[in-house]
């Protein structure tokens, strides 16, 4: 039950407009950020990973929305 909770709560926030003061922290440890997952509904042939981008970096298909895109997520306003 609490990995349900987490696991939807974690859904609904990395598809969420905003750039979340934890961000860097996330995207330094490998997790998925709302920028990360803005890049996959844009571009649907990368960041496939949900809670993980390790098997996107290891696998060539992660971009860092800052660098791939900035001006279309608004990373870092």
């Amino acid at each position: 039950m609490a990995f349900g909770s987490t696991y939807a709560n974690w859904l609904t926030l990395i598809h969420s407009e905003y750039v979340f003061p934890w961000d860097p922290l996330f995207r330094a440890l490998g997790l998925g950020t709302p920028g990360d997952h803005h890049v996959h509904h844009k571009f649907f042939k990368f960041n496939y990973g949900h809670l993980c981008m390790w098997f996107d970096m290891m696998s060539g298909t992660y971009r860092d929305p800052r660098e791939f895109s900035p001006k279309a997520f608004s990373v870092g306003a």
